[in-house]
């Protein structure tokens, strides 16, 4: 039954649902997930405290967003804290709605670029994956300026030009992303796709 409970308040929280999730959560068995309902609920200096007893490298990446909603400014954010977090929260903070935690997050990319240079490429990943295209190819473009030849670059703005129905330039895109990378099936599945379009587009 507690497992069953946990799961269900789990998935309230990966929902966006973080106030029905802190009611269910036990602090002692999820002390990571309850802290994140504290911080979506605004509550640091609890959610630090919960925090101090747990060691862990998505604790100490929890620690730097609540410096960075405090004080403007994490600490020492690593690589593999951005790469492997970035994306989980800003979906989390679209989840659950807190676009003043997002406006933080994203004004700070700056600074976590120099950390990470794939940070505008992970930001812009997850804001396309949900649907907000024209944020996404902001920093997606901020990515290119200075990250030009990564192949899945290419192959998200193939699939941006799909939705703009942009099928000429989505073309260019993806075989472009398969001259760097002959082998990657998605990229060759994605051009099959594009070519069907543009042939039935002609008709």
């Amino acid at each position: 039954m507690k497992a069953m409970t946990d799961s269900f308040a789990l998935e309230l929280l990966l929902k966006g649902d973080y106030i029905s999730a802190q009611k269910i959560l036990d602090v002692k068995r999820h002390p990571l997930e309850v802290a994140y309902s504290l911080f979506l609920s605004g509550n640091f200096l609890e959610a630090r405290k919960v925090l101090s007893s747990i060691n862990s490298t998505r604790a100490n990446w929890l620690l730097e967003l609540i410096n960075l909603m405090v004080d403007y400014k994490m600490i020492s954010p690593t690589y593999f804290q951005i790469r492997n977090f970035l994306e989980l929260d800003i979906d989390l903070f679209i989840s659950s709605r807190k676009n003043d935690y997002l406006t933080k997050l994203l004004n700070y990319a700056k600074e976590l670029a120099v950390v990470n240079k794939e940070t505008y490429k992970l930001i812009g990943r997850i804001l396309f994956n949900d649907k907000l295209y024209s944020l996404a190819v902001y920093y997606l473009d901020l990515y290119k300026d200075s990250v030009y030849y990564d192949p899945e670059l290419h192959f998200i703005y193939a699939k941006y030009y799909i939705i703009q129905k942009n099928y000429e330039k989505a073309l260019s895109s993806i075989e472009w992303c398969l001259s760097v990378l002959p082998g990657y099936f998605p990229a060759k599945k994605l051009r099959s796709e594009i070519l069907k379009l543009i042939k039935s587009e002609k008709k």
